[in-house]
């Protein structure tokens, strides 16, 4: 018999009792009391290193029982812990229990979400890709980071006739639009979910080849073609759901939109299965993908450059900064190119190259 504290589920009042168990019938006896219940009826709370156990009975009623005996009395009678509790109570198997949740967290990133925000795209109606392209194309406009050609007219209705004059791979027919802009971005070219192809003045200018012009915006209609942009929101979107899950706040999510949109970087795989669309589509058409790869050889040489600049301007802010407040510099960003993102500029060119071999 062991000693407890028993409270009747409907006030504060503490009261000391007395309990004992036999043949899974549980007796607990105090001042002017006396209870028996099956152990099968009782709820009794898990084990805990510095608190009592609790014995709920089905009247609402509990015992708060501290002495340690209590397990060894619970286990005489029969009563079994859960698995779950087992595995908490044993530090081995609570460590491949760890182990195993973050196995699946990982895999779950690595290849589940990409998975469900592929199998989602493919449900989810153009309609939607339209809107958030048209909304996104509007507000880059509106905040002038993209600006009316200065191309020559004849220069751009040659090239989209003759991109538009290219036939497709495995017989696509995504829709699409193409854009000449002015930017100050530089050498860059994105697409839109709703369809847009934006070319800048300034890659056609560094390209100074057709062929190369093609390749991109084979490139960027692959993008389309595999419904890239609508994927990679959903994955990052999957992704902020589950932090902010487990930090609590969703508040911030719908934040990550615009940030997604008119980034034109994708994932590795998202790059080379638009590359893989651009080198099958040149193909189609009998074109050479030496030009791509020459192209790409020029965007290295300039974002080299660019690098070697930004990295002597953050060399003397940093100076400027540790003459001012004699504190370590904060990293400043790189900068932003285009064919920045995986896989690198060597792989592509590589592999462009390799394309014309085969």
């Amino acid at each position: 018999m062991i000693e407890g504290i028993y409270f009747d589920g409907k006030s504060t009042h503490r009261r000391p009792v007395e309990l004992a168990m036999l043949k899974r019938i549980v007796a607990i006896r105090g001042e002017g009391m006396l209870q028996k219940h099956r152990l099968s009826q009782l709820k009794v709370s898990e084990r805990l290193q510095h608190a009592p156990r609790i014995i709920y009975f089905p009247d609402g009623a509990c015992v708060h029982i501290a002495d340690p005996k209590i397990d060894a009395m619970l286990k005489a009678n029969g009563y079994r812990e859960s698995r779950v509790v087992e595995w908490q109570q044993n530090w081995l198997r609570s460590v491949l229990a760890l182990i195993g949740l973050l196995a699946t967290l990982i895999s779950g990133y690595q290849w589940g979400l990409p998975w469900a925000a592929d199998v989602l795209a493919r449900h989810l109606p153009t309609s939607i890709e339209k809107k958030i392209g048209d909304e996104a194309w509007d507000m880059m406009k509106d905040k002038k980071w993209v600006l009316p050609s200065k191309l020559d007219p004849v220069d751009q209705d040659r090239l989209r006739k003759r991109f538009s004059e290219l036939r497709r791979p495995h017989g696509d027919k995504t829709e699409y639009r193409l854009e000449f802009r002015n930017s100050n971005v530089g050498p860059n070219a994105f697409a839109l979910p709703n369809g847009v192809i934006v070319m800048t003045d300034q890659l056609v200018m560094l390209a100074r080849n057709d062929e190369a012009v093609l390749g991109v915006l084979g490139h960027e209609l692959g993008h389309l073609q595999r419904r890239h942009t609508l994927r990679r929101m959903l994955q990052a979107a999957g992704t902020g759901v589950i932090v902010n899950l487990w930090m609590g706040d969703v508040s911030s999510l719908l934040a990550t939109i615009p940030t997604i949109l008119l980034d034109s970087k994708y994932s590795r795989d998202f790059e080379r299965e638009a590359d893989q669309y651009g080198i099958d589509m040149m193909r189609a058409n009998g074109i050479p993908m030496e030009p791509m790869a020459q192209l790409f050889e020029k965007m290295k040489i300039v974002g080299e450059a660019h690098q070697g600049k930004k990295t002597n301007e953050q060399a003397n802010e940093r100076k400027r900064k540790t003459r001012r407040r004699h504190e370590e510099d904060e990293k400043v960003s790189e900068p932003n190119e285009y064919f920045s993102s995986h896989p690198s500029d060597t792989e592509r060119i590589v592999r462009f190259r390799a394309a014309d071999k085969q």
